[in-house]
C-alpha cells in the first residue's frame, strides 16, 4: 500500500512537470530537462531507500558492494540482542546481515504487547538504513523502521554447520547451528564460551537460559554438557563465533576431571605463553595449541607442578585453544581459550 500510494504520488507529480515542460518556452526560460524534473519529482516524493535482496548486500564477497548506500530490506529476525539483532529474508548462506538499530521502536499492539519495545524474534520488519563494514562484519546503521509487517512468526532452523564451514564468510549474519557440540569453556567475563564438533573447536558468545519448550540448561554452559547451538555466525578478530540465539540440551553432565590449579599466561600474549600448576593428580599430560579449525599448530608435554613456556611466535594473529589432555584417557582434558594479538 505505501509503495502504491508513492507511485501515485511520482505520477501526478511527473503530470504536472509534463506540463510545466509544454510552458516553459512561453516563458522565455532556459529550458530543463527532462531527466531533472523527474529526479526533482523524486526528491519531493517520499519514496524510499532502494529496495535490496540480502545476497545482494552482502554481495556474495567479503565487502559488500553496496557499502556507504542507504538501501532498504524487507525480512525476518533471526535472533536479537536489544538494540542490535540479524534479520533474513531467505534461508541459507548470504541471506542474513547484521543490523544495529537502537532507534527502531515496535508500537504497542494490545493484548499481545502493551507498550513499545524492541524487535524480536519472529518479527518481520521493512528497514531502511546505511550499509557499513566493520571488523569484517556486513551491517546496516542508521537504520529506522518503515513497516511493522507481522510477528510471531517460525524463524529458520539454521544451516548445519561444521567447526571448519563455520570459518566462511558465506554464513557470515546467517542463522546456523551446531549439532552435539560439547561444552568445553564456561562463560567468560565477556561471554564468550567453546564447544568441542567433530572437526575442531567453536567460540559461542552469550547463553540462552530459558524457553518455553523447556530444553534449556538452567545453570547456562558447564565443561561436559553437550547441546545443539542456534545462533548467527558473526566475525570476531580472525575468527567466525556464533552469536547464540538458542540452546537445545542433548545432555547434561561435568566430564570426570578435578582442576585443582591450572595458568595459562599471558593471555592476550604477544608470542610467550607459560603453562603452570597442577592438574588433575597427574604426572604428565599433553599440551597442544589448536586453532579454530581444530589443526594442532604447536605440542608440547607438561609435568603437574612446574612451569611449562611454550613459544607462539611463528603463529598467526587470532584465536586458539591451548589444551591440556591427560596420558592416560583422551576424554579427559582441560582446554583454555587464548588470544595472541601479534
Amino acid at each position: 500500500m505505501h509503495n502504491h500510494k508513492a507511485k501515485v504520488d511520482l505520477d501526478m507529480e511527473v503530470k504536472d512537470l509534463v506540463g510545466a515542460i509544454y510552458y516553459l518556452p512561453f516563458m522565455n526560460l532556459q529550458i530543463i530537462t527532462l531527466c531533472s524534473l523527474f529526479a526533482s519529482a523524486a526528491w519531493m516524493t517520499n519514496i524510499h531507500a532502494q529496495s535490496v535482496p540480502i545476497i545482494e548486500i552482502q554481495g556474495q564477497t567479503d565487502t559488500s558492494p553496496f557499502e556507504g548506500q542507504v538501501v532498504t530490506i524487507t525480512g525476518k529476525v533471526t535472533e536479537y540482542f536489544g538494540d542490535h539483532w540479524y534479520m533474513q529474508d531467505a534461508f541459507g548462506a548470504w541471506n542474513g546481515i547484521y543490523i544495529v538499530g537502537p532507534d527502531v521502536v515496535i508500537p504497542a499492539n494490545t493484548p499481545y504487547w502493551n507498550s513499545d519495545r524492541q524487535p524480536e524474534v519472529g518479527d518481520v520488519l521493512e528497514i531502511s538504513g546505511t550499509v557499513e563494514e566493520l571488523n569484517g562484519n556486513t551491517q546496516l546503521v542508521n537504520v529506522e523502521l518503515i513497516e511493522f509487517v507481522d510477528f510471531w512468526n517460525a524463524t529458520p532452523m539454521g544451516v548445519w554447520v561444521t567447526a571448519v564451514e563455520l570459518q566462511n564468510e558465506q554464513y557470515e549474519g546467517t542463522r546456523v547451528r551446531l549439532d552435539n557440540a560439547t561444552v568445553l569453556t564456561a562463560p567468560d567475563a565477556d561471554g564468550y564460551w567453546t564447544v568441542q564438533l567433530e572437526d575442531g573447536v567453536v567460540t559461542c558468545w552469550g547463553i540462552d537460559t530459558y524457553d518455553p519448550s523447556g530444553n534449556e540448561d538452567p545453570d547456562g554452559p558447564t565443561p561436559g554438557d553437550v547441546y545443539q547451538v542456534f545462533g548467527a555466525s558473526h566475525q570476531n578478530g580472525s575468527e567466525y563465533v556464533v552469536h547464540v540465539g538458542d540452546i537445545d540440551v542433548v545432555s547434561l553432565g561435568v566430564e570426570d576431571i578435578m582442576v585443582s590449579s591450572m595458568f595459562i599466561y599471558p593471555n592476550p600474549t604477544n608470542g610467550l605463553i607459560y603453562v603452570e600448576g597442577e592438574w588433575n593428580q597427574l604426572e604428565v599430560a599433553h599440551v597442544e595449541v589448536v586453532d579454530a579449525t581444530g589443526t594442532t599448530c604447536l605440542s608440547d608435554h607438561f609435568v603437574s607442578g612446574e612451569r611449562r613456556m611454550m613459544d607462539l611466535s611463528s603463529l598467526a594473529r587470532g584465536v586458539y585453544f591451548v589444551q591440556i589432555t591427560s596420558v592416560e584417557s583422551s576424554s579427559e582434558k582441560v582446554i583454555f581459550r587464548l588470544l595472541k594479538n601479534e
